[in-house]
């Protein structure tokens, strides 16, 4: 017999206990981490177990941006409301950050921060001359000198990032009063003579990047700081300001026996540098050479670099890099420097038959292989076919090249292929300037992929020519499916904005979404 208040009453309680609540918090620690930040804000206010099982999450992370001084031309004065703005401004950002470390109730969530970024935002420039107030700048210092000291307020602060702030000697003794810290990233940041300190730092991860807008520079005692030969497992350098300094620096010092990552800008004048401190690099795993480096080359064998599994630099050293040794990822830029003046051409390499063979000769079989600026010709993707057989993932950045194709030849290309049943012997492929042209080639069998390739992506390495890379489904769904018919095992493929996966039989399509950083 039906009885309404037992029924009413089990309804309030699930009202009350949803069954989502019931879940373990390492389940919902789990969920949370797929949700962007300002989603787990709106989730922590749901109920007071998702707050205390979201604000790890949420306080993770601290960021904090002070708005630089406007600078103008000489001939020009800041009006009143430009010169007011500026200081409430920055006095918002600190006072911010003063609250939350001055609330003792909020000493709990202290502890869970562990990443910190400390940035200005640029400065405005209207004309080749410029100035800004001294006291406007002042206030910027004095903003930084007011949040830097709550970093020791974070007892777990594993990372640091800092971006475009005069790093003092105050600044330099707060860092190394950090316990936890491992991680420091230091973008276009200024270092004052004789700011820093004696002691090195105990570092597991450096990056020190910046633009080429001085004036700028680092004293070597500050690079042996920074740099612990005993502590440092992940290196990037692309200041190209200072890089020259630092490796300097770097190729004098003792080896580095855990560092398994560099990522360098590497100019002319410093080649000899490099390649003395790659020598004492004896577990690197990962070498990437910065586009825009000069296009170097060792004038002596290299170390062996045993462990040596991924590269990302141009052609011409990945043939002293990759032969003899276990790499099996590679990605290359093939629009090289070939000059290293202040305005550096450049040219786009032709010569990657030879290259992919180059590849080949690394001594485990290479799963993963990335090209930029790709010249898709028959040629090219034969010789990755041939020479790469077990190749698992090609991401490849297309170059167009003539005979370009219109997108209304693409789409009549399409509909007149519908059943891939066009006979092309007799007409030699050349090149294609369109993803959807490209894809056309491939599933028609006018052009060879590896036999046991995973993932394929294509997109376009310079802007623009993005014409009908999302067409219709219907029409890409075709392709797709025939290119799957021909190689079996490929479960993913990527054109620009749109994505193919498949699970089983079935093809699935993802339009995706890029978010502004």
């Amino acid at each position: 017999m039906f009885n309404f208040d037992t029924e009413h009453s089990k309804l309030n309680s699930s009202l009350e206990n949803p069954p989502i609540l019931q879940l373990p918090s390492e389940i919902l620690d789990h969920c949370w981490s797929y949700l962007r930040r300002r989603d787990l804000f709106q989730v922590s206010g749901v109920s007071r177990i998702f707050w205390y099982t979201s604000r790890s999450r949420i306080f993770q992370s601290l960021n904090v941006t002070l708005p630089s001084p406007a600078v103008l031309p000489l001939n020009q004065n800041l009006d009143r409301r430009s010169t007011n703005k500026a200081p409430k401004m920055l006095e918002r950002a600190a006072t911010r950050i003063t609250s939350f470390y001055s609330d003792p109730s909020a000493s709990e969530l202290w502890d869970m921060v562990q990443d910190w970024t400390v940035s200005t935002a640029p400065a405005i420039r209207n004309s080749m001359f410029f100035f800004a107030r001294s006291q406007e700048k002042n206030l910027v210092s004095r903003s930084v000198d007011a949040i830097f000291p709550f970093l020791t307020c974070s007892r777990n602060l594993r990372s640091l990032e800092l971006v475009r702030v005069n790093l003092g000697r105050q600044q330099w003794i707060i860092i190394e009063c950090l316990p936890a810290l491992d991680t420091l990233r230091l973008i276009s940041c200024l270092f004052p003579p004789s700011s820093h300190l004696e002691r090195p730092l105990k570092l597991k991860e450096l990056a020190i990047a910046g633009d080429n807008f001085g004036p700028r520079s680092i004293e070597e005692r500050l690079v042996s700081v920074l740099c612990n030969p005993t502590y440092l497992q992940k290196l990037t350098l692309i200041d190209f300001l200072i890089t020259h300094t630092v490796l300097a620096v770097l190729s004098s010092m003792a080896p580095f026996p855990h560092l398994t990552y560099l990522s360098i800008f590497v100019t002319s004048p410093s080649r000899d540098h490099f390649f003395r401190f790659l020598a004492a690099i004896p577990a690197l795993a990962t070498l990437r050479i910065f586009p825009w480096s000069a296009n170097i080359t060792p004038p002596h064998p290299l170390p062996p670099l045993s462990s040596l599994r991924s590269y990302d630099g141009y052609p011409n050293l990945l043939s002293y890099i990759v032969p003899g040794r276990p790499v099996d990822c590679v990605c290359l830029v093939l629009m090289m420097v070939t000059t290293d003046d202040d305005q550096p051409d450049y040219a786009i390499h032709t010569e990657l038959v030879s290259t992919v063979r180059d590849i080949s000769r690394s001594t485990v079989p290479v799963r993963k292989l990335a090209i930029e600026y790709f010249l898709p010709t028959l040629d090219n993707l034969a010789a990755i076919a041939k020479h790469l057989p077990d190749l698992h993932r090609l991401d490849l950045g297309l170059i167009s090249g003539p005979p370009p194709l219109t997108p209304e030849e693409i789409i009549a290309l399409s509909e007149s292929s519908s059943e891939f049943d066009l006979d092309y012997t007799g007409e030699p492929l050349d090149t294609v300037d369109t993803m959807q042209g490209l894809l056309s080639w491939l599933a028609e069998g006018r052009a060879p992929l590896p036999p046991k390739l995973v993932t394929l992506r294509l997109s376009h390495s310079l802007m623009g020519n993005e014409d009908i890379q999302c067409a219709e489904g219907v029409k890409q769904r075709k392709l797709v499916r025939c290119l799957h018919g021909r190689y079996p095992t490929l479960r993913e493929v990527e054109m620009g904005g749109c994505r193919w996966w498949r699970e089983g039989v079935y093809w699935s399509r993802e339009i995706l979404e890029f978010e502004e950083t």
